[in-house]
């Protein structure tokens, strides 16, 4: 079959490469001419290694090519963002544009799948109505909603090995992508209509954002009542039928942040629950940014935070949406002097530190935000050398607080009260530790 994929980012790309190595006959196009640049020059643009050799397998092919323009295909796969607009409200505009582009091309039969994320009816109401805008009638093709399951840093396995869902306006559509995506997909795959297809996608981010939102609030509920969250929640974990998620200092990425208001945009009346978790979320890097204010005031002549992280996940490059983002501007709003150091990410709106040691120089406080596996060796008595406070705030719960307070730093962890409104027999154990550690 020949396949035009439109949009090769996160998704598109490895999504265009696995079908070309499947046998297909498939055409790349993205509207940035960088992108298609990159492609060309052996996708040296894509961070994600296993990505980049898998896109320059099926380049090696000549089954995958990189197209200036769309071209005419059998089926025609949409893997375009869908932001949230400036009012919170879901922003269609790239999949509307997308498919008046491939309308005129459409010959009775050909398969349209879109894959980006959308909010329930939007396949009825925005793909079909952008047919309809170009003298297409929906009823002559056979429209799908595929979403993709994948997170950064497990594309490639989790392409092929994840169940997928093949969402049809009619059962032929659900079946011939169903058809196309056996291509490459070992999963199971199951056949339903499109508002359901586009529904269950939304759900599956907004379940991880009201999870979250949980360990979030008892976090904070933690700090209060001087019990350690990190403990507290490990240990409710044990029940078998208990599994809640990780604090942290805010959610990022594409799809957690910006799913949940699809659904609250359908009804608001009927998503209270949904709402209320997104913006318990949306408010931890103000949180964070409250505890650093009381720990490190503002001294004349600046006061520095060094920041440990830019993605907006461990081990991933992608910076899209990503707490640090927030928590930066806002540390910059007050008056503080801000570095950030990520060895990971890319596409920050910031330029990063280029080194550890100069995001650490004259810092009066270093915050982790992101638990980078490259952040683990840290050596605590080398960054004391660098900085000139002694404060360590760690939102991630990355670092063993005894040895950075064996180093001389006065530990702050997400989760847990700080130091000044410990309970006495905590006090007491802490102190013990930090005595222990100066002998």
């Amino acid at each position: 079959m020949k396949v035009s994929v439109l949009g090769l980012g996160y998704i598109g790309l490895p999504t265009a490469a696995m079908l070309a190595l499947g046998g297909h006959e498939v055409a790349g196009f993205d509207v940035s001419p960088r992108v298609r640049a990159g492609l060309r020059r052996g996708a040296e643009h894509v961070a994600d290694l296993e990505v980049r050799k898998l896109a320059v397998d099926a380049l090696a092919t000549g089954r995958l090519t990189v197209a200036d323009a769309i071209d005419r295909a059998d089926a025609y796969i949409i893997c375009v963002p869908t932001p949230n607009a400036a009012d919170g409200r879901p922003d269609l505009t790239y999949v509307h544009d997308a498919t008046a582009a491939i309308a005129p091309m459409l010959r009775k039969g050909n398969l349209v799948i879109l894959e980006s994320t959308v909010p329930p009816g939007t396949m009825d109401r925005v793909v079909a109505g952008a047919l309809r805008e170009r003298g297409v009638s929906p009823d002559d093709v056979l429209l799908a909603h595929c979403p993709e399951r994948v997170i950064p840093g497990a594309i490639v396995r989790e392409l092929k090995e994840n169940s997928r869902i093949m969402g049809g306006r009619t059962p032929e559509a659900a079946r011939a992508a169903k058809d196309l995506y056996a291509s490459f997909v070992q999963a199971d795959m199951f056949e339903t209509d499109c508002t359901t297809a586009e529904l269950v996608k939304v759900i599956e981010n907004t379940f991880r954002d009201v999870n979250i939102a949980l360990a979030n609030e008892l976090a904070l509920l933690c700090e209060e009542l001087g019990i350690d969250a990190w403990e507290a929640i490990s240990l409710a974990n044990k029940h078998p039928r208990v599994n809640i998620l990780q604090p942290g200092p805010g959610v990022g990425g594409h799809c957690i942040p910006i799913d949940p208001h699809f659904l609250a945009d359908a009804n608001p009346f009927l998503t209270e629950l949904i709402q209320t978790a997104r913006r318990v979320n949306a408010r931890m890097p103000n949180h964070v940014v409250r505890r650093i204010r009381e720990l490190v005031p503002e001294a004349e002549g600046g006061t520095k935070i060094a920041l440990l992280g830019a993605s907006y996940k461990a081990n991933v490059d992608d910076s899209r949406e990503s707490p640090t983002e927030r928590i930066d501007e806002l540390l910059r709003e007050h008056g503080y002097e801000t570095a950030i150091y990520d060895p990971v990410a890319s596409g920050f709106k910031r330029p990063l530190a280029p080194t550890l040691e100069s995001a650490l120089e004259r810092a009066d406080a270093l915050v982790l935000v992101v638990d980078h596996d490259a952040f683990r060796p840290i050596d605590p008595a080398a960054v004391a050398k660098s900085m000139r406070g002694r404060i360590m705030i760690d939102a991630r719960n990355l670092f063993d607080p005894v040895r950075w307070e064996r180093a001389g730093f006065e530990v702050h962890t997400l989760g847990r009260r700080s130091d000044a409104k410990q309970r006495p027999s905590q006090m007491g154990e802490r102190q013990k530790r930090v005595t222990a550690g100066m002998s």
